[in-house]
């Protein structure tokens, strides 16, 4: 009789793993999401800026780098506060309206209807 040799039984600890657990899922997704991209930008920004105030000094970071970014920026900035004048009271007047329950129910109802609006469209 001929003898037959048997294969170890494979384990079946291995076939029920998941690929990837959810908890590396989840911290992949986390790390990767458009939240985490905004920080790392913030982040990156805050360091070179400290680098920049290592190297040069306060003072000189402040003339060269500072100042003309403010006077660059700071007149649009103004033109643009003084056009959303009409938007900002509009959303004043919202918050203003929904002071009870009611009220805030048909907001939220009028909401509803102009983002469905936009979405049909």
């Amino acid at each position: 009789m001929a003898t037959t040799r048997r294969r170890a039984p494979r384990s079946a600890h291995h076939a029920n793993l998941p690929a990837r657990t959810n908890l590396k899922r989840q911290l992949v997704r986390a790390a990767t999401g458009t939240s985490a991209k905004t920080v790392y930008a913030v982040v990156g920004t805050i360091g070179l800026s400290a680098l920049a105030i290592a190297i040069f000094g306060p003072k000189r970071f402040q003339n060269e780098i500072l100042k003309p970014a403010q006077n660059a920026v700071g007149d649009h900035a103004s033109q643009l506060w003084a056009d959303s004048r009409s938007i900002r009271d509009q959303i004043g007047k919202l918050f203003e309206r929904a002071q009870n329950q009611a009220s805030r129910e048909k907001l939220a109802r009028g909401l509803q209807s102009w983002v469905g609006h936009f979405k049909a469209t």
